[in-house]
């Protein structure tokens, strides 16, 4: 009976002791960034087909968060592709670039109460997508945004998401 308990004794330290190996099928979600030279990076962004908005209906919306150093505390940069005529899995494409800034796409930055945005003229970036599924989107972003209220511009680069489920 003691070599029993030692056997599972040892089967269970074996078990409990192994590192767990990531899903080739279920691979996780990543998003990243550059503000103004600072990383952001997000293991849990989000991502979600507008359908409260008339004017963004059918628009996908990608959303990430991060606490940054310094006294800039938590940023969030969304991306917002399509239009209102389109459904974004219907009507986009991999490897084409977007333009953030045009009509019903957008790129913004939230720094504590201060927002930065593409829909302010001469402020646009692009973003592209490396695949597009029917659930999951991968691809990169870049984008120069400007505060209305104090003409600030913040440089958004070196961006790109991965798996982000919509």
């Amino acid at each position: 009976m003691k070599k029993l308990f030692y056997l599972l004794f040892a089967f269970s330290f074996f078990f409990l002791s192994c590192e767990e190996e990531d899903d080739p099928f279920n691979p996780t979600a990543s998003f990243s960034c550059k503000i103004d030279g600072i990383q952001l990076s997000d293991s849990s962004p989000t991502g979600h087909i507008i359908t409260t908005n008339p004017v963004l209906n059918g628009a996908l919306e990608i959303s990430a968060t991060s606490n940054l150093p310094g006294a800039k505390v938590m940023n969030t940069v969304t991306i917002t592709i399509g239009s209102a005529q389109n459904t974004f899995k219907d009507n986009f494409l991999t490897d084409i670039d977007y333009i953030l800034g045009s009509s019903g796409s957008s790129g913004q930055v939230w720094q504590g109460a201060d927002i930065f945005a593409t829909s302010v003229p001469n402020f646009t970036g692009t973003v592209s997508f490396s695949k597009i599924t029917a659930n999951k989107v991968s691809g990169t972003f870049e984008f120069d945004a400007r505060d209305q209220s104090t003409s600030a511009i913040v440089e958004v680069i070196d961006g790109s998401f991965s798996n982000v489920s919509y």
